[in-house]
This record gives structure tokens, sequence and C-alpha cells, in this order.
């Protein structure tokens, strides 16, 4: 049996990662990577708007930057590196940064490390050179440093990045984290502000109208709740309004959970409203599954094979496949009961802090 996990969750993965690289080096390895911040970074560098046009065509090859500056002005140590080189440097911390996330989260059992490197989205995330390992590791964090205030930025820089983390905010408000919230807006909107001073705010106005004309183009060939209502005739109006009311569902779920102490619930709910919410979701994203996999089995178990399912929909898009959607939406709620089953508040990780919070309100005690 050993000899077989060996193999299996040790070999494998690594041949796997191996084979990806292999097959994918030159200009189509680091996609992502090099359409967005390493050329990004180097605008920034140059004194060039690093941001394309808010125009379908503007947005249509794919990697264009459209994050907010932060991200393309920590990449400038890499933007002045050659690209082979900065895209083996990105290589490295996106790896890195998977495996700390684990291990932030109390995981030191190799094989879960093994399996994470065979699931087909950190693998390909490695390809495309996206930043999603470096958001789990910040989601990761937030879980971690959650009785602190320390957790304001994590979720701070998350948001920076990613304006769909947001609904971690409502966990934090719901588990009686008020101060960790009031802490992360100040330092969210001060990030947003300096790092758009330091480039001259170069894009700032036409911004939300990027993001907007970004969604148009790109909201029909994901894994999203968006494009799942497309395929099935919507028009993109009404599938934004079944996305919306879906995620506001999970939203008041993972409320009333945080209110009664289940905070692994609440914080998985919130995750799952993460994926409802955006109108663009693609495969890589469902890396944030392994934090609740994580938080709920720190030792290998069944859940940690569970994300391997994703290997039957491989792509970044969904090729106009409606069952792609559908399968991933499955495996998606099927993680996400696995890891919140027959949870209990009073065992659940951080549940003797969250009593000692409660006790603490005015008015009679409450368990």
């Amino acid at each position: 049996m050993q000899a077989v996990q060996i193999l299996l969750l040790g070999v494998l993965p690594i041949s796997l990662l191996v084979m990806i690289v292999v097959s994918t080096a030159g200009q189509q390895y680091g996609f992502d990577f090099h359409g967005s911040l390493w050329e990004a970074s180097r605008d920034i560098v140059a004194g060039r708007n690093p941001y394309p046009p808010a125009t379908a065509d503007g947005v249509a090859p794919g990697d264009e930057f459209v994050y907010p500056p932060l991200p393309a002005l920590l990449s400038i140590p890499l933007g002045v590196m050659p690209y082979p080189w900065a895209a083996g440097v990105m290589t490295a911390l996106l790896l890195l940064a998977m495996a700390a996330a684990l291990l932030a989260l109390g995981v030191r059992d190799w094989r879960c490390h093994g399996a994470t490197l065979a699931s087909i989205l950190l693998l390909h995330d490695v390809r495309l050179g996206a930043i999603t390992p470096l958001l789990v590791l910040g989601v990761a964090l937030v879980w971690r440093f959650r009785d602190s205030t320390y957790a304001a930025v994590p979720f701070a820089l998350v948001v920076v990045a990613k304006v769909f983390f947001w609904p971690l905010g409502i966990w934090l408000l719901a588990t009686r984290r008020v101060r960790a919230v009031g802490i992360a807006v100040v330092l969210t909107l001060g990030l947003v502000l300096a790092s758009w001073a330091v480039i001259g705010f170069a894009g700032m106005k036409e911004y939300p109208e990027l993001l907007s004309v970004l969604a148009r183009v790109e909201q029909a060939d994901g894994y999203s709740v968006v494009a799942a209502a497309m395929s099935a005739g919507m028009a993109a109006a009404a599938a934004r309004v079944v996305a919306v009311c879906l995620g506001v569902a999970l939203l008041a779920w993972a409320w009333r959970a945080g209110r009664r102490g289940s905070d692994l619930r609440s914080f998985a709910m919130v995750i799952g409203a993460c994926f409802v919410l955006t109108p663009i979701l693609w495969l890589h994203y469902f890396l944030l599954l392994y934090v609740p996999i994580a938080i709920r089995s720190p030792r290998f178990s069944a859940g940690w094979l569970l994300p391997l399912a994703f290997w039957a929909t491989p792509f970044q898009e969904n090729f106009g496949s409606p069952w792609r959607i559908y399968y991933a939406g499955v495996v998606t709620v099927v993680i996400l009961v696995w890891a919140t089953r027959d949870s209990d508040p009073r065992s659940e990780p951080g549940a003797q802090e969250y009593r000692r919070r409660v006790s603490l309100l005015p008015g009679p005690r409450r368990d």
C-alpha cells in the first residue's frame, strides 16, 4: 500500500507537472502571466498605461491586464527579467504558494500535497501562470488569523486582486469579527488608491467599464452560474439575476450558520457564494475548494481525491458544452457538502474562541 501511495501521490503528480511544463514550453507557457502581469509591469516601468481599451476588441485576446494596479506593481521584479526566467520564477512562486496555503491550514501529510499537485486545477493554473494559488494562500491566511485583526491584511489583499472575494466579509461579520472587517475596508481602499496613484491614476476612470466589457465578452465561456443559465437559453441580464438571487441565498445561509457558531459551514458557503456571484469563473478558480477540504481534514482522506473529478473537464473554458458547466457545479457542491458534513459548531476549529466572544455579548448567555 505504501508503494502504491508513493507512486500515485508522489511520482505521478511530479511526472504530470514536468509533462505540463515541457509540453507547453515557449510562448504558450504562462499565457496568462505573460499577457497580463509581465507585460503590465513592463508598461508601468516604461510609463505606459497597462490597461487595454474598454472595448470588446481590447479585451478579446483574453490575457490583457484587468486587475487593479497592485498585482502589476508587485510583479515589477519579474517584469525586468527575460520572460523565460520570469516564467520559471512565477511557476515556483505558484507551487510554493499552494503548498504554503495547505501548511498554513495545518496540513503536514505529504499525501495531501501530492493529491493537490495531481489535480488538473493546480496543473492548469501553473500552465497559465494565473495568480490563483496566491489568492488561495490569502484566503487560507484569512482563516488562519480569523480570530485576530491580522486577518484584515490577507483579506484586503485578495479583494484588491479579485473583487469577487468580498463575500468573505459577510462570513467575518456573521461570526462577529467586525473589527477585522473594518480594518480590511480601510486597507482595501488605501491599497487601491495608493497603487493607482503610483501609475498616475491611468485607466482608473475607465476601469468599471473595462470590467463590464470583460464580463460581457467572457461570461458565457466559463463555469459560472451565468454561463449555465445562458446555456439554457436565458438572456445575459436574466442569467445575472439568477446568479445574484442564488448568491444572496447562499450568503443568507452562511450568515445564519455563522450566527449559530458554525464557522466552517459559514466559511464554505461564502466560498460557494463567491463562485456563484462572479460572472466569470474559470477552471483554476476551483482551487479555492482545497481550503475547506484542508480545514475539514488536515490528514489524507477521501475528500482530498474529490477535486480529481475535474479531470473530466480539464479545460479553461466550457467550449459551448453545457454538461461541463453542470458537471463542475455538481463536483463543487459535493466537495462543499463533504467539507461541512455533520458540522457541529461545538467541535469545529475555533469553536472555543467563538463561544468566548459570544459570552461577552450583553444579554443571556448563548451556546
